[in-house]
């Protein structure tokens, strides 16, 4: 039976992610599918069933592993409370496997992938970037379609490798780009295979940030267009010629006219007057009552009156209606000119009422309104 604690050091490595590396490790030697699949296994927890189809395809493949991935291979079966003893039956070659692929960056790999991850990339922390790559050579015993789309994912020590393989691969299907999605962390070495696919790929998605995932992801910025380009050089020769003709016409010699770009002013500042009657309009949607009450805080103490101007606090219990003291030492030049413009609105609001009353009052028969008589 395999040891499977002598295997190497693996220190803060999860589970997911022990298997996630090994299976980085097996990219070219194993099939596609079940790399995918053993991936998405991995996304959804079911570690031991990931193992399990992982070993179970070597030893059905006759795929050659190293004797540390034997020792790996137990060790994950042994932690998802897998049996162990599968291992003993994978064909041990200590010989460095060679890596017979070839990869191409023609024909546009990259075509499409960061159209189809853009919202998938804002919300994955710590992308770091995306290429893609043709692979023109079958990988394991049951080979795909050929040319293979390979898309290699680079992320930072913030991201989730499994997580991040699983939601790439679904983006990517989503929008109908088939390919086989390889996400590498920090820490892990590349293997020959990965090392000629990344030297002959092409960029689909980059970014220059390198902080936390907290940081917005943004793509490199595109060029203009040859097109654009070419318009915008066009409408600037035209406008050169047409200003060339107009200064001909005059006396003066013929000289280039630059064109003129009209500048924007930023919109004035509202008059002070303004911003007093908006003030005002807050103000006049108080009842009598609670214009008393914010008076008598203001005498009293001005930081709660200012609270009561603001709106914070429910005005339900009403005061008597003080005498306007702008003498009062305790009062500041700011608190005096708000008791001079609520008292000032409030004569308006009690000479509007008292207009409206005398109205009502004429309309009525007999004119008794309350205590007093309309004229």
């Amino acid at each position: 039976m395999v040891e499977v604690h002598d295997g190497p050091p693996m220190d803060g490595f999860s589970v997911p992610l022990r298997l996630h590396n090994l299976l980085l490790a097996l990219a070219g030697r194993i099939d596609d599918s079940a790399l995918t699949e053993a991936r998405e296994l991995i996304a959804r927890a079911h570690i031991d069933e990931a193992v399990e189809l992982t070993t179970g395809t070597l030893i059905a493949g006759r795929i050659p592993v190293s004797s540390a991935e034997q020792r790996e291979l137990a060790l994950v079966l042994e932690m998802s409370r897998s049996d162990a003893t599968l291992a003993n039956d994978l064909l041990v070659d200590e010989t460095e496997p060679v890596n017979t692929h070839r990869f191409s960056g023609e024909n546009s790999p990259e075509f499409g992938i960061a159209e189809a991850l853009d919202r998938t990339l804002q919300v994955l922390p710590d992308v770091r970037s995306v290429h893609a790559v043709w692979r023109n050579t079958p990988a394991g015993s049951v080979p795909g379609a050929l040319p293979q789309r390979v898309v290699l994912v680079e992320l930072g020590p913030e991201g989730n490798p499994p997580a991040v393989a699983f939601r790439v691969d679904t983006a990517l299907r989503r929008a109908g780009i088939h390919s086989v999605v390889e996400v590498s962390g920090p820490g892990v070495a590349h293997s020959e295979y990965h090392q000629a696919a990344s030297a002959a790929s092409s960029p689909a998605w980059v970014t220059g940030s390198t902080s936390s995932p907290a940081s917005t992801y943004r793509s490199e910025p595109s060029k203009p267009s040859a097109s654009a380009t070419a318009s915008a050089e066009s409408v600037a020769e035209s406008g050169s010629r047409h200003s060339m003709r107009s200064s001909s016409t005059t006396t003066a010699p013929a000289e280039p006219v630059a064109p003129v770009v009209p500048i924007v002013s930023p919109p004035a500042e509202p008059p002070r007057k303004a911003r007093s009657e908006t003030r005002a309009e807050r103000t006049a949607d108080l009842t009598p009552a609670e214009v008393a009450q914010l008076r008598q805080a203001l005498a009293e103490d001005p930081e709660k009156g200012r609270e009561i101007a603001a709106g914070k606090p429910s005005m339900h219990e009403v005061v008597e209606l003080p005498a306007l003291d702008l003498d009062d030492p305790s009062l500041s030049e700011r608190d005096r000119a708000l008791l001079r413009e609520l008292h000032a609105e409030l004569a308006e609001r009690e000479r509007a009422e008292a207009a409206k009353m005398r109205l009502n009052g004429a309309s009525r028969s007999g004119g008794d309104q309350r205590g007093w008589t309309a004229p």
